[in-house]
């Protein structure tokens, strides 16, 4: 399935959406190692912008926001537009960056709490093993 983006009809920028197969494997895995429903991966989808790749993964179960980092604005904005109205993507919307060192965010579902790791990943649905691993990791990093 395909779609043009509706800030996009004056190119000819397409955006592929599929279900993630093999090629999409590492970051499949990356998912597959942190969500407490890796099941949710299954009802992501891949969309395909200038032969790049991005895996969305639906809200559901205790996963209720989602997000995915784009560094061009204008493909922002089309695969924000490919995302809304789709089953499992509510309230898409584009966070921009301000620092041409940092994407932008392509965001869905529930406001994730801005200060509070350990809750922003329950938010994103991540399992308390991996919540834990990833605190751990950053509290060696700031030692």
């Amino acid at each position: 399935m395909t779609r043009r983006g509706a800030r996009e009809e004056s190119e000819t920028t397409v955006v592929q959406v599929r279900a993630p197969g093999p090629q999409d494997e590492w970051e499949v895995s990356w998912y597959r190692e942190r969500l407490a429903d890796p099941g949710l991966i299954n009802a992501g989808v891949v969309l395909v912008v200038h032969g790049m790749g991005y895996l969305a993964v639906p809200v559901g179960g205790t996963r209720s926001a989602g997000h995915l980092a784009v560094a061009n604005a204008k493909v922002a904005l089309l695969l924000a537009d490919v995302l809304r109205g789709r089953e499992g993507f509510p309230a898409v919307r584009v966070r921009w960056s301000d620092s041409p060192e940092t994407c932008h965010m392509i965001t869905w579902g529930e406001l994730p709490p801005e200060t509070d790791d350990a809750a922003r990943g329950r938010v994103f649905g991540y399992s308390e093993q991996a919540i834990t691993a990833h605190l751990e990791e950053q509290a060696d990093r700031d030692a």
